[in-house]
């Protein structure tokens, strides 16, 4: 009788004390379920952090977890790529202007880019998700990488 009363105790007690839920009362995911890893993102896969590189052509692969759509496509949750190569962001609230050799949109829905005839010396890379207008996601979505050609 004693075994069953502690084995009672000691269900009673993991119940009190278990680990977090994933949602609250009414079965919804609460406030604090959101995380960053819920967050969309973009990664700059190539080149990576730092790297050094012979080659005057730069190839660029991203990698996302926002649904990739042709520019035009305004479906909410869905963008596309912008990259800026040795330029600043600039205001975050309006359309990216395309600035050729530094600002490319890739609208065609693709995830790589190449980027020619690159000057000797550090750079600094900026991956950015846009919507179907070519106005940034908020919260952004950006990833940036620096990388010298030698």
């Amino acid at each position: 009788m004693r075994a069953i009363s502690f084995s009672v105790l000691l269900c009673a007690l993991a119940a009190a004390c278990g680990g977090p839920s994933d949602s609250d009362a009414s079965g919804e995911p609460s406030a604090e379920d959101t995380s960053e890893a819920a967050m969309p993102s973009v990664t700059i896969v190539s080149p990576a952090e730092g790297a050094f590189q012979e080659e005057r052509e730069v190839e660029v692969f991203l990698r996302t977890t926002v649904p990739i759509v042709p520019a035009g496509d305004l479906t909410p949750g869905t963008g596309h790529h912008h990259l800026f190569l040795d330029a600043d962001l600039g205001d975050v609230t309006v359309p990216i202007a395309t600035v050729p050799g530094s600002i490319v949109h890739l609208g065609d829905g693709s995830d790589a880019y190449v980027f020619e005839d690159v000057g000797s010396g550090p750079h600094r890379l900026i991956a950015v998700v846009a919507d179907g207008a070519h106005v940034p996601l908020q919260p952004l979505v950006v990833d940036t990488v620096h990388f010298v050609v030698e």
